[in-house]
């Protein structure tokens, strides 16, 4: 989505900027940076050595919950509820055997650049054009419920609850308190569940293959090589 498409739908919908932050906390990207909770300005430049000496910085755990659903642990610098800059996990060592620390790729690294995004969505949208046309409108999260619930319920009465089909690459995986997997347990599947099931998926673009491969070689899942035998790879 555009900014320029967030920037033609207007403020017509009747709720702050700090109560829909508050409110997207409880399931949001990153919960457990205190910070953003709050209203936060775009992010300046990642900071100095002389930023993390600030008597109100705080560093709050936070982690990396994208669709490769590591989880990797990430460690929000934050001043006046704005994230400065991430650092990786500083605990344990480098013993695969053990507890060994667990470094975050450059994608969780740049989180909060995705948390600050110009183009990350804040509010729901509608589309008002043609599919395609880039047009859209800003509307009410009561508007968005009322909307998506009149869609399933026709949906369901005229095609069954087979018609409606769950996708869990939302680009979020691997949230704990949003339950975001697997995807049989999510908020969304047991709301449907509830409504009579829906159409789940039997594989996917990723690790389905390998998993009912496992059953058949041995028996069940099971891990490889330890990541510290890479050394030994020919």
């Amino acid at each position: 989505m555009s900014n320029k498409m967030q920037g033609n739908a207007g403020t017509a919908a009747g709720i702050s900027r700090r109560t829909l932050m508050k409110n997207s906390a409880l399931v949001g990207l990153v919960a457990a940076a205190g910070g953003v909770t709050m209203p936060f300005r775009h992010a300046q430049a990642a900071g100095t050595a002389t930023d993390s000496k600030l008597t109100d910085e705080k560093v709050v755990w936070s982690a990396c919950t994208v669709n490769c659903e590591s989880r990797c642990p990430l460690r929000m610098h934050v001043v006046d509820g704005e994230i400065r800059y991430v650092e990786t996990d500083n605990t344990g060592d480098d013993n695969y055997e053990g507890l060994h620390q667990v470094r975050a790729c450059l994608r969780g690294r740049s989180m909060r650049r995705r948390v600050y995004n110009p183009d990350r969505l804040k509010f729901p949208m509608k589309r008002a054009g043609a599919r395609g046309e880039g047009k859209f409108i800003r509307i009410s999260w009561e508007e968005a419920f009322e909307t998506i619930a009149g869609s399933l319920k026709d949906i369901i009465g005229k095609y069954g609850n087979e018609a409606v089909y769950l996708n869990y690459g939302t680009g979020t995986l691997g949230g704990t308190m949003t339950r975001s997997w697997p995807p049989g347990s999510t908020l969304i599947a047991r709301l449907m569940n509830c409504c009579g099931g829906y159409l789940n998926h039997y594989g996917d673009y990723s690790s389905a293959q390998i998993a009912a491969g496992l059953n058949y070689t041995y028996g069940g899942w099971a891990d490889g090589n330890s990541p510290s035998d890479i050394e030994n790879s020919k």
